[in-house]
Protein backbone atom coordinates (compact mmCIF):
# COMPACT_ATOMS: atom_id res chain seq x y z
CA UNK A 1 0.00 0.00 0.00
CA UNK A 2 2.24 2.27 0.60
CA UNK A 3 4.63 1.36 -2.70
CA UNK A 4 1.23 2.13 -4.08
CA UNK A 5 1.11 5.56 -2.97
CA UNK A 6 3.98 6.67 -3.52
CA UNK A 7 4.29 5.63 -7.13
CA UNK A 8 0.72 7.82 -7.39
CA UNK A 9 2.32 10.74 -5.51
CA UNK A 10 4.25 12.99 -7.47
CA UNK A 11 8.12 12.63 -7.33
CA UNK A 12 8.66 16.91 -6.18
CA UNK A 13 6.26 19.31 -5.38
CA UNK A 14 6.55 22.64 -5.53
CA UNK A 15 4.98 25.85 -4.25
CA UNK A 16 4.75 27.80 -7.33
CA UNK A 17 2.38 25.92 -9.92
CA UNK A 18 2.15 28.44 -13.49
CA UNK A 19 -1.26 28.13 -15.32
CA UNK A 20 -0.57 27.34 -19.02
CA UNK A 21 -3.31 29.22 -19.99
CA UNK A 22 -2.20 32.36 -18.48
CA UNK A 23 -1.07 33.83 -21.54
CA UNK A 24 -4.19 34.27 -23.04
CA UNK A 25 -5.71 36.02 -19.78
CA UNK A 26 -2.62 38.19 -19.77
CA UNK A 27 -3.04 39.50 -23.48
CA UNK A 28 -6.68 39.92 -22.51
CA UNK A 29 -5.10 42.50 -19.77
CA UNK A 30 -2.87 44.01 -21.79
CA UNK A 31 -4.74 44.84 -24.74
CA UNK A 32 -7.40 45.97 -22.61
CA UNK A 33 -5.51 48.58 -20.97
CA UNK A 34 -3.46 50.21 -23.49
CA UNK A 35 -7.05 50.51 -25.44
CA UNK A 36 -8.82 51.96 -22.27
CA UNK A 37 -6.17 54.49 -21.89
CA UNK A 38 -6.48 55.46 -26.07
CA UNK A 39 -10.15 55.19 -26.16
CA UNK A 40 -10.31 57.77 -22.96
CA UNK A 41 -7.99 59.90 -24.20
CA UNK A 42 -9.33 60.15 -27.44
CA UNK A 43 -13.15 61.33 -25.85
CA UNK A 44 -11.79 63.62 -23.53
CA UNK A 45 -9.83 65.34 -26.39
CA UNK A 46 -13.17 65.34 -28.75
CA UNK A 47 -15.31 66.49 -26.48
CA UNK A 48 -12.89 69.16 -24.97
CA UNK A 49 -11.71 67.36 -21.75
CA UNK A 50 -14.76 68.23 -20.20
CA UNK A 51 -14.99 66.63 -16.37
CA UNK A 52 -18.16 64.46 -14.27
CA UNK A 53 -19.28 66.52 -11.69
CA UNK A 54 -19.36 70.02 -10.65
CA UNK A 55 -18.30 72.77 -8.29
CA UNK A 56 -15.75 71.24 -5.85
CA UNK A 57 -17.10 67.83 -7.10
CA UNK A 58 -14.85 66.14 -9.16
CA UNK A 59 -15.58 62.05 -10.18
CA UNK A 60 -11.82 60.82 -11.82
CA UNK A 61 -11.54 57.65 -14.12
CA UNK A 62 -9.18 56.58 -11.33
CA UNK A 63 -12.46 56.14 -9.35
CA UNK A 64 -14.13 54.00 -11.99
CA UNK A 65 -10.84 52.58 -12.58
CA UNK A 66 -10.56 51.24 -8.87
CA UNK A 67 -14.24 50.18 -9.10
CA UNK A 68 -13.39 47.69 -12.37
CA UNK A 69 -10.17 46.74 -10.44
CA UNK A 70 -12.45 45.69 -7.10
CA UNK A 71 -15.15 44.05 -9.21
CA UNK A 72 -12.12 41.61 -10.81
CA UNK A 73 -11.29 40.90 -7.63
CA UNK A 74 -15.07 39.67 -6.38
CA UNK A 75 -15.21 37.70 -9.22
CA UNK A 76 -11.65 36.11 -9.11
CA UNK A 77 -12.49 35.08 -5.66
CA UNK A 78 -16.12 34.49 -5.76
CA UNK A 79 -16.57 32.54 -9.49
CA UNK A 80 -15.46 29.05 -11.07
CA UNK A 81 -14.76 28.72 -14.77
CA UNK A 82 -12.79 29.92 -17.75
CA UNK A 83 -15.89 32.50 -18.48
CA UNK A 84 -15.52 34.28 -15.85
CA UNK A 85 -12.05 34.45 -15.10
CA UNK A 86 -11.36 35.61 -18.56
CA UNK A 87 -14.54 38.84 -17.47
CA UNK A 88 -12.80 39.54 -14.18
CA UNK A 89 -9.19 39.19 -16.13
CA UNK A 90 -11.15 41.85 -19.11
CA UNK A 91 -12.50 43.97 -15.92
CA UNK A 92 -9.19 44.48 -14.55
CA UNK A 93 -7.52 45.83 -17.13
CA UNK A 94 -10.10 48.12 -18.03
CA UNK A 95 -9.98 49.21 -14.31
CA UNK A 96 -5.79 49.10 -14.68
CA UNK A 97 -5.97 51.36 -18.12
CA UNK A 98 -8.70 53.86 -16.15
CA UNK A 99 -6.15 53.87 -13.07
CA UNK A 100 -2.91 54.27 -14.91
CA UNK A 101 -4.22 57.00 -17.35
CA UNK A 102 -4.30 59.11 -14.07
CA UNK A 103 -0.48 59.15 -13.76
CA UNK A 104 0.16 62.76 -14.10
CA UNK A 105 -1.47 63.60 -11.43
CA UNK A 106 -0.12 62.07 -8.49
CA UNK A 107 3.58 62.40 -9.90
CA UNK A 108 2.97 66.12 -10.14
CA UNK A 109 2.35 68.97 -7.57
CA UNK A 110 -0.15 70.78 -8.91
CA UNK A 111 -1.97 67.30 -10.57
CA UNK A 112 -1.26 67.67 -13.99
CA UNK A 113 -3.17 65.54 -15.76
CA UNK A 114 -1.53 66.77 -19.08
CA UNK A 115 2.01 66.45 -17.73
CA UNK A 116 3.90 65.63 -21.49
CA UNK A 117 6.26 62.66 -19.29
CA UNK A 118 3.58 60.82 -18.07
CA UNK A 119 2.58 58.71 -21.30
CA UNK A 120 6.19 57.95 -21.86
CA UNK A 121 5.70 56.34 -18.38
CA UNK A 122 2.79 54.66 -18.93
CA UNK A 123 5.02 53.06 -22.12
CA UNK A 124 7.58 51.77 -19.71
CA UNK A 125 5.07 50.39 -17.44
CA UNK A 126 3.56 48.26 -20.16
CA UNK A 127 6.47 47.40 -21.62
CA UNK A 128 7.71 46.08 -18.16
CA UNK A 129 4.48 44.40 -17.68
CA UNK A 130 5.27 42.62 -21.90
CA UNK A 131 8.29 41.39 -20.41
CA UNK A 132 7.03 39.59 -17.08
CA UNK A 133 3.78 38.36 -18.86
CA UNK A 134 6.14 36.99 -21.10
CA UNK A 135 8.52 35.26 -18.60
CA UNK A 136 5.61 34.15 -16.36
CA UNK A 137 3.83 32.26 -19.28
CA UNK A 138 6.51 30.45 -20.26
CA UNK A 139 6.07 26.53 -20.44
CA UNK A 140 7.82 24.80 -21.90
CA UNK A 141 9.54 23.50 -19.22
CA UNK A 142 6.57 22.76 -17.30
CA UNK A 143 7.09 19.68 -14.57
CA UNK A 144 5.22 16.77 -14.11
CA UNK A 145 3.13 18.67 -10.89
CA UNK A 146 2.09 21.92 -13.00
CA UNK A 147 0.91 19.54 -15.73
CA UNK A 148 -1.36 17.67 -13.65
CA UNK A 149 -2.46 20.94 -12.00
CA UNK A 150 -3.24 22.03 -14.99
CA UNK A 151 -4.88 19.01 -16.80
CA UNK A 152 -7.03 19.12 -13.59
CA UNK A 153 -8.26 22.91 -14.71
CA UNK A 154 -9.54 21.57 -18.17
CA UNK A 155 -10.63 18.55 -16.41
CA UNK A 156 -12.94 20.86 -14.25
CA UNK A 157 -13.71 23.13 -17.50
CA UNK A 158 -15.69 20.10 -18.76
CA UNK A 159 -17.99 19.75 -15.82
CA UNK A 160 -18.67 23.29 -16.51
CA UNK A 161 -19.59 23.29 -20.35
CA UNK A 162 -18.47 21.32 -23.48
CA UNK A 163 -14.91 21.04 -24.40
CA UNK A 164 -13.81 21.73 -27.94
CA UNK A 165 -11.11 19.49 -29.65
CA UNK A 166 -8.49 22.33 -29.15
CA UNK A 167 -8.89 22.10 -25.26
CA UNK A 168 -9.17 18.63 -25.08
CA UNK A 169 -5.65 18.06 -26.77
CA UNK A 170 -3.88 19.94 -24.90
CA UNK A 171 -5.61 18.67 -21.41
CA UNK A 172 -4.29 15.60 -22.91
CA UNK A 173 -1.33 16.68 -23.75
CA UNK A 174 -0.66 18.04 -20.52
CA UNK A 175 -1.04 14.73 -19.16
CA UNK A 176 1.41 13.05 -21.26
CA UNK A 177 3.63 15.86 -19.56
CA UNK A 178 3.07 14.57 -15.77
CA UNK A 179 4.16 11.12 -16.10
CA UNK A 180 2.75 7.56 -17.18
CA UNK A 181 3.63 5.92 -13.92
CA UNK A 182 0.64 7.45 -12.04
CA UNK A 183 -3.19 6.27 -11.65
CA UNK A 184 -4.07 9.97 -11.34
CA UNK A 185 -2.65 10.37 -14.46
CA UNK A 186 -4.06 7.36 -16.27
CA UNK A 187 -7.67 7.89 -14.88
CA UNK A 188 -8.00 11.46 -15.63
CA UNK A 189 -6.78 10.44 -19.20
CA UNK A 190 -9.46 7.96 -20.13
CA UNK A 191 -11.96 10.19 -18.74
CA UNK A 192 -11.04 13.09 -21.02
CA UNK A 193 -10.67 10.73 -23.78
CA UNK A 194 -14.14 9.19 -23.79
CA UNK A 195 -15.71 12.41 -23.54
CA UNK A 196 -16.51 13.44 -26.72
CA UNK A 197 -15.57 17.36 -27.98
CA UNK A 198 -18.33 19.53 -28.45
CA UNK A 199 -20.87 19.58 -31.61
CA UNK A 200 -20.42 23.75 -32.01
CA UNK A 201 -17.58 25.17 -33.36
CA UNK A 202 -15.26 27.56 -31.37
CA UNK A 203 -16.34 30.79 -30.19
CA UNK A 204 -17.04 34.16 -32.85
CA UNK A 205 -13.84 36.02 -30.63
CA UNK A 206 -11.20 32.79 -31.13
CA UNK A 207 -13.15 32.56 -34.82
CA UNK A 208 -12.11 36.86 -35.45
CA UNK A 209 -8.53 35.72 -33.72
CA UNK A 210 -7.97 32.59 -36.29
CA UNK A 211 -9.28 34.82 -39.01
CA UNK A 212 -6.70 37.31 -38.44
CA UNK A 213 -3.78 34.39 -37.81
CA UNK A 214 -4.89 33.60 -41.40
CA UNK A 215 -4.57 36.85 -42.99
CA UNK A 216 -1.74 37.62 -41.06
CA UNK A 217 0.13 34.27 -42.41
CA UNK A 218 -0.79 34.67 -45.71
CA UNK A 219 0.72 38.45 -45.74
CA UNK A 220 4.08 36.75 -44.37
CA UNK A 221 4.19 34.51 -47.24
CA UNK A 222 3.56 36.92 -49.73
CA UNK A 223 7.46 38.11 -50.80
CA UNK A 224 6.40 41.64 -51.73
CA UNK A 225 4.70 42.21 -48.50
CA UNK A 226 8.24 41.62 -46.61
CA UNK A 227 10.46 43.34 -48.96
CA UNK A 228 8.21 46.57 -48.58
CA UNK A 229 8.07 46.35 -44.73
CA UNK A 230 11.98 45.66 -44.26
CA UNK A 231 12.80 47.71 -47.33
CA UNK A 232 11.33 50.59 -45.28
CA UNK A 233 12.22 49.80 -41.80
CA UNK A 234 16.22 49.46 -43.64
CA UNK A 235 15.90 52.87 -45.32
CA UNK A 236 14.64 54.77 -42.39
CA UNK A 237 17.15 53.76 -40.06
CA UNK A 238 19.90 54.47 -42.66
CA UNK A 239 18.10 57.99 -42.41
CA UNK A 240 18.56 57.99 -38.99
CA UNK A 241 21.82 57.01 -39.21
CA UNK A 242 22.50 59.77 -40.84
CA UNK A 243 20.29 62.24 -38.90
CA UNK A 244 23.41 64.35 -37.44
CA UNK A 245 24.69 64.97 -40.64
CA UNK A 246 21.34 66.58 -41.84
CA UNK A 247 19.94 67.87 -38.77
CA UNK A 248 20.96 70.99 -38.92
CA UNK A 249 20.98 71.64 -34.78
CA UNK A 250 23.53 71.48 -32.27
CA UNK A 251 22.90 69.30 -29.52
CA UNK A 252 22.42 72.28 -27.22
CA UNK A 253 19.64 73.49 -29.30
CA UNK A 254 17.97 69.74 -29.33
CA UNK A 255 15.23 68.72 -27.06
CA UNK A 256 15.49 66.28 -24.61
CA UNK A 257 13.39 63.57 -26.46
CA UNK A 258 14.76 64.62 -29.54
CA UNK A 259 18.17 63.82 -28.29
CA UNK A 260 16.98 60.96 -27.25
CA UNK A 261 15.11 60.25 -30.55
CA UNK A 262 18.71 60.90 -32.15
CA UNK A 263 20.37 58.77 -29.81
CA UNK A 264 17.88 55.96 -30.60
CA UNK A 265 18.02 56.00 -34.40
CA UNK A 266 21.82 56.21 -34.39
CA UNK A 267 21.37 52.69 -32.44
CA UNK A 268 19.11 51.39 -34.39
CA UNK A 269 21.03 52.63 -37.91
CA UNK A 270 24.11 51.11 -36.71
CA UNK A 271 22.64 47.83 -36.11
CA UNK A 272 20.97 48.12 -39.71
CA UNK A 273 24.23 48.69 -40.98
CA UNK A 274 25.80 46.08 -39.56
CA UNK A 275 22.99 43.59 -40.91
CA UNK A 276 23.22 45.33 -44.49
CA UNK A 277 27.34 44.35 -44.42
CA UNK A 278 26.07 40.75 -43.12
CA UNK A 279 24.16 40.43 -45.97
CA UNK A 280 26.41 38.64 -48.23
CA UNK A 281 27.73 35.92 -45.99
CA UNK A 282 24.99 35.19 -44.31
CA UNK A 283 21.29 36.35 -44.31
CA UNK A 284 20.28 34.83 -40.33
CA UNK A 285 22.76 37.30 -39.42
CA UNK A 286 21.94 40.10 -41.20
CA UNK A 287 18.30 39.50 -39.83
CA UNK A 288 19.33 38.96 -36.43
CA UNK A 289 20.95 42.82 -36.92
CA UNK A 290 18.00 43.62 -37.98
CA UNK A 291 15.86 42.40 -35.40
CA UNK A 292 18.25 44.33 -32.51
CA UNK A 293 17.42 47.21 -34.48
CA UNK A 294 13.39 47.20 -34.32
CA UNK A 295 14.08 46.39 -30.57
CA UNK A 296 16.29 49.24 -29.83
CA UNK A 297 13.68 51.25 -32.16
CA UNK A 298 10.35 49.50 -29.55
CA UNK A 299 12.16 49.80 -26.52
CA UNK A 300 13.92 52.82 -26.34
CA UNK A 301 13.39 55.38 -28.98
CA UNK A 302 9.80 54.75 -28.63
CA UNK A 303 9.64 56.24 -25.38
CA UNK A 304 10.93 59.42 -26.77
CA UNK A 305 8.15 59.53 -29.04
CA UNK A 306 5.46 58.80 -26.50
CA UNK A 307 7.59 61.66 -24.18
CA UNK A 308 7.20 64.44 -27.31
CA UNK A 309 3.65 63.24 -29.13
CA UNK A 310 1.76 61.49 -26.44
CA UNK A 311 -0.39 59.01 -27.95
CA UNK A 312 -0.38 59.74 -31.29
CA UNK A 313 3.14 58.19 -31.55
CA UNK A 314 1.08 54.70 -30.84
CA UNK A 315 0.88 54.60 -34.76
CA UNK A 316 4.49 54.25 -35.31
CA UNK A 317 4.51 51.81 -32.72
CA UNK A 318 1.92 49.50 -34.39
CA UNK A 319 4.88 49.92 -37.16
CA UNK A 320 7.64 48.86 -35.55
CA UNK A 321 5.89 45.99 -34.14
CA UNK A 322 4.81 44.96 -37.66
CA UNK A 323 8.10 45.45 -38.65
CA UNK A 324 9.80 43.21 -35.53
CA UNK A 325 6.91 40.30 -36.33
CA UNK A 326 8.18 40.29 -40.53
CA UNK A 327 11.66 40.31 -39.64
CA UNK A 328 11.28 37.37 -36.70
CA UNK A 329 8.79 35.13 -39.39
CA UNK A 330 12.05 35.91 -41.82
CA UNK A 331 14.00 34.66 -39.02
CA UNK A 332 12.08 31.48 -38.80
CA UNK A 333 12.09 30.82 -42.41
CA UNK A 334 15.66 30.93 -42.67
CA UNK A 335 16.55 28.92 -39.42
CA UNK A 336 13.89 26.07 -41.01
CA UNK A 337 15.79 26.76 -44.76
CA UNK A 338 19.42 26.29 -42.89
CA UNK A 339 17.94 23.30 -41.21
CA UNK A 340 16.79 21.32 -44.31
CA UNK A 341 19.93 22.23 -45.64
CA UNK A 342 21.56 20.34 -43.41
CA UNK A 343 19.94 17.34 -42.95
CA UNK A 344 21.32 16.06 -46.74
CA UNK A 345 24.59 16.51 -45.06
CA UNK A 346 24.02 15.10 -41.88
CA UNK A 347 22.44 11.84 -43.89
CA UNK A 348 25.54 12.14 -45.91
CA UNK A 349 28.09 11.71 -42.89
Amino acid sequence: MAAETEQTAPATRSFFVRRVTAVRDFQLFFISSVATILIVRSILAATGWPQLGGGKIHFAHLLWGGLGMLIAFILFMAMEGRLWRQLATLSAGIGFGLFIDELGKFITSDNDYFFRPAVAIMYVVFVVLFFVFRWLGRVDNISPQSALVNAFDFGKEAVLRDMDQSDKDEALWLLRRAGTDNRIVDSLSDMLAAMPPAAKGPNPLLKAKRSLRRTYDGLIRRRWFTRVVTGWFIVTSVVALLAPIIVDKTPTQLTFAQMGGLVSGLLTGAFVAAGILSWRRSKLRAFRWFERGALVSILIGEFFSFYQDQVAAVFGLLWLLLTLAVIQSMIAAELAREAAADKPRQAGA
